[in-house]
């Protein structure tokens, strides 16, 4: 039974992460402003979680200094998400900007090979081949109908550099903390990040409805999925946890189509398919031979686990 509730925790959690990009188009389509809703969107995001870890403080285990400013630094990455994901969704809407942000499934394990001096497995490679297939094919090159933004598309790698940054940091960073203490000071960094980018153009104002876009945000890309995952990974078996996380991307597709009136085209469908495929398949022949793709399936686990994205 707690096996079901895991996943089912993972589910939502993959879920609330299709629901930020069409949260930022339509704060931008209110007037607000990006200076005011990264800002925002963490400073409630970290006030939140003080709160959680201080009511169990008790719980609290061992957290060094050193692991307290090396995930402190890990903000940076957090807050670049969330600045290349809007910019990506700007020029070339949710759908593709997802597709984009999801190419960290092939850059954060290439970059975790190259930090720990390990090759990738051929089936690793395999896999990496096919999502970025994927998004190839998302564009409708195959059909002749290539239609990509050059700004959107650096946008939106960006995002997914960001985001391979965070999930080989928080894969390797203070693994032994709790999640809630971990994401405590990682919004706060991201928070401290978004002071030193925005500088003077930062507005603050509890009570707008900026920040009731901020909150709406940080609820769906940091709050939800850092809580459900915290709790639903442990729980769930790893090769399935991978193969949930990947329901954000069609999540991402079926939001931005009921709330935003964006047309999804058949090669993004395709493209999204194979992607989903190419993350899932291994999943699938790991549970049957009971041995993980190289670090992948535990990387996913571990990087998503303490990630809280912030799209």
């Amino acid at each position: 039974m707690s096996g079901a509730v895991g996943a089912l925790s993972v589910f939502i959690g993959a879920v609330s992460y299709g629901m930020p990009g069409v949260i930022l188009s339509l704060a931008t389509a209110s007037g607000a402003k990006i200076e005011s809703l990264i800002p925002t969107q963490f400073l409630f995001s970290f006030v939140l979680f003080f709160v959680l870890s201080e009511i169990n403080r008790n719980k609290a285990g061992a957290f060094p200094t050193l692991d307290k400013l090396l995930v402190l630094a890990t903000g940076i990455p957090i807050m670049c998400i969330t600045y290349c994901f809007y910019n990506a969704v700007y020029y070339v809407g949710v759908p593709t900007s997802t597709l984009l942000m999801m190419q960290s499934a092939w850059m954060a394990p290439t970059l975790n090979a190259l930090i720990k001096k390990k090759p990738l497995t051929r089936r690793d490679i395999t896999s990496f081949i096919f999502i970025m297939a994927g998004v190839v094919t998302a564009t409708g090159i195959f059909r002749g109908s290539l239609e990509v933004n050059s700004g959107g598309l650096l946008w939106g790698l960006g995002a997914g550099v960001s985001y391979s940054l965070l999930i080989v940091s928080s894969s390797n960073i203070a693994n032994g903390v709790r999640v809630i203490d971990k994401a405590k000071i990682l919004t706060f960094g991201a928070f401290i990040a978004s002071l030193f980018l925005f500088n003077k153009n930062i507005d603050i104002a509890p009570m707008s409805q900026s920040s009731m876009w901020s909150v709406a945000n940080a609820i769906f890309s940091s709050i939800l999925p850092v809580l459900l995952y915290g709790f639903g990974m442990p729980k769930t078996n790893t090769s399935l946890a991978g193969m949930l996380v990947t329901i954000e991307l069609p999540a991402a597709f079926l939001f931005s189509y009921a709330l935003l009136s964006d047309s999804i085209t058949t090669d993004q469908i395709a493209g999204c398919a194979i992607i989903i495929v190419s993350i899932a398949a291994p999943m699938v022949v790991s549970r049957f031979t009971k041995k993980l793709p190289g670090d992948y399936g535990a990387y996913r686990k571990n990087g998503v686990a303490s990630h809280h994205d912030p799209h």
